[in-house]
């Protein structure tokens, strides 16, 4: 068996709620076999919506509704039925407080995270705050608090914001996405060789770590994902 550390890469954009799914079906899988010393989790850019602009944020189900064009009955139910699948893992998403904003920012955080071991609960901090708490993360000032609370110096994130640092990691994240074919996230690359394409079962992400641990053979599925796509659509 090897004993070095398996790599699993996951692109994922922290407005997906199915990303933050995806997150605790693998983080369940990796502590229900404890192994926690033997994989590490690299968190790579992708965003669903790079165009929007910049310091700017809309509710949620408005974005969806006026700027995506989805019937508002339709939105409902899709938010209903995320709100419903996070449940298990411990989410309390409230997408009636969610605000959509230009995610570039909180992209380049996390690749700065990096340098002190705290990309992991940065993704989940600026996640909780967006989808359960309705922070407005197109504000620096907001994002600087996020990264506060995970023990980060908030007077260096606030510098950072403020320069263009990391926004070239953030494009090589999106353009390796592109190059393997990533079309909707969240996306896990195992070792560099194999996929699971968007939040599947449980069972998925338990045979996946299982295949790390006895040989580092990994079977590819994509059936049945459940990801979220950059037309604004979750299922």
């Amino acid at each position: 068996m090897n004993t070095e550390k398996a790599t699993i890469e996951v692109w994922s954009d922290v407005v997906c709620p199915f990303c933050l799914v995806g997150k605790k079906k693998l983080e369940q899988a990796i502590e229900s076999q404890n192994a926690q010393n033997h994989i590490e989790i690299i968190w790579r850019s992708f965003q669903l919506d790079p165009g929007f602009p910049q310091n700017e944020s809309v509710p949620s189900m408005k974005n969806l509704t006026e700027r995506k064009g989805y019937p508002a009955d339709q939105v409902v139910a899709m938010c209903g039925q995320l709100t419903a699948s996070g449940k298990p893992y411990g989410i309390d998403f409230n997408f009636d407080k969610a605000l959509t904003f230009n995610t570039s920012n909180a992209h380049r955080l996390i690749h700065w995270a990096k340098e002190y071991d705290k990309s992991n609960d940065l993704k989940e901090a600026l996640m909780t705050a967006h989808f359960s708490l309705g922070k407005d993360l197109s504000s620096d000032t907001e994002l600087a608090s996020v990264a506060k609370s995970v023990g980060l110096d908030s007077t260096k994130a606030t510098e950072l914001l403020a320069s263009d640092k990391y926004a070239a990691e953030v494009a090589a994240d999106i353009t390796n996405a592109q190059k393997i074919g990533v079309r909707g996230v969240p996306f896990f690359l195992i070792d560099g060789k194999q996929g699971i394409s968007g939040a599947q079962s449980d069972a998925v992400f338990e045979d996946a770590i299982q295949h790390i641990l006895k040989d580092r053979s990994i079977v590819t599925s994509t059936s049945g994902a459940e990801v979220c796509s950059p037309d604004g659509e979750c299922q």
